[in-house]
């Protein structure tokens, strides 16, 4: 039976593909794709990426003619960690652009049970000033409160400035999952602040973010993303799926149609980087970009509770060595770094990777 669903879930993928065209993507498409192997590999979160010329889902007052859109999703976790992720992933993409990050813009709409709660409350006070709303948009916040988020007019700035706040109808559980969000951002050092009046997607993200970059760039239009539990619980028919989402939106003009396509070169990776415990997952981070900058292959996942299940997959994959840290290592700002070959193992700082690499070469 396991078998059959798991075949049930990647066909369920591949349908999503083949609508969008070969090797063309969206968010929705690759939401599915990733939902789709995640639920049959469980134990490891899927992270992907895709580009497409005609985004599907932006945000209100973009020149979506003239915009492209990159994407990238953490799918498989309902951790905090993958917001951090994503937005820590999208920030360094931003700045070595030359684009750099001033802030991160925040909110939490919360589960299911907590937007329901609070579409009532804005209903109804939405309702209240429907006189100030223009005479055919006025449908739309009837039948959606959330709609009124969508309508980039002083009148509805206004009604909503004095209305009611997602925050304030928050479940414990999501309460727990947004304080976590803000501590890690506060842990990477990364600006944020908390925007009550961020919302407005369709797809009712659980937490919502935007950033804003210190300086304007005539290719970067904006970057955004969310969690989309609930979106990806829809759309998949399964109660566990969950994910998160972010988008770079840029301006096209000049971009070859190549840019778009989903080419992905084979690189056998060297290292696999085997995290243990929320607080090895944040620092880490810091590690995977000393790779990255090094332009040395690695593989990883974050968010396995236990050691055993990420040395398997490193076995099975064959690289050369093992980075590994806990939450001693962590603290310690160090990391044991194993050969495969011989098992031996010595410990080094993190400050020392950019040396160990170079003597892999």
């Amino acid at each position: 039976m396991r078998e059959i669903e798991k075949e049930t879930r990647a066909q369920s993928g591949i349908k999503a593909q083949k609508r969008m065209g070969q090797g063309v993507y969206s968010f929705e498409s690759a939401a599915l794709i990733g939902a789709a192997h995640a639920a049959a590999r469980p134990q490891d979160p899927v992270l992907a990426f895709y580009a497409t010329p005609v985004p599907s889902l932006a945000p209100a007052m973009m020149p979506v003619r003239e915009a492209g859109e990159f994407g990238l999703q953490v799918i498989g976790t309902g951790e905090s960690v993958g917001e951090i992720v994503l937005l820590k992933t999208i920030t360094m993409i931003a700045a070595e652009w030359g684009t750099p990050l001033a802030r991160v813009r925040i909110n939490a709409l919360g589960d299911r049970d907590s937007q329901q709660r609070f579409a009532r409350e804005l209903g109804a006070y939405a309702r209240k000033h429907l006189d100030q709303i223009e005479e055919p948009l006025r449908r739309g916040v009837l039948e959606d409160p959330f709609a009124i988020y969508r309508i980039n007019t002083p009148a509805a700035h206004e009604i909503l400035e004095g209305g009611p706040r997602p925050m304030q109808f928050l479940s414990e559980k999501s309460r727990v999952h947004f304080r976590g969000v803000l501590e890690h951002l506060e842990h990477l050092g990364l600006p944020y602040e908390v925007d009550d009046l961020l919302g407005g997607d369709q797809r009712g993200p659980h937490i919502s973010f935007a950033l804003d970059f210190a300086e304007s760039d005539s290719t970067i239009l904006g970057a955004l993303g969310g969690r989309y539990d609930e979106y990806l619980r829809r759309e998949t028919h399964r109660k566990d799926s969950a994910g998160v989402g972010a988008s770079i939106y840029f301006r096209k003009k000049g971009a070859n149609k190549s840019n778009f396509m989903a080419q992905v070169a084979p690189i056998k990776p060297k290292i696999y980087f085997a995290q243990l415990g929320l607080r090895a997952k944040l620092q880490g981070i810091a590690v995977v970009d000393m790779l990255r900058v090094a332009h040395v292959p690695v593989l990883q996942s974050f968010d396995p509770a236990r050691l055993s299940s990420q040395l398997a997959m490193a076995a099975q994959l064959g690289v050369s060595h093992l980075f590994i840290m806990g939450q001693r290592e962590a603290l310690d700002g160090t990391i044991i770094v194993r050969s495969t070959r011989n098992s031996s193992q010595n410990i080094i700082s993190v400050g020392d990777v950019p040396r160990f690499l170079k003597s892999l070469r």
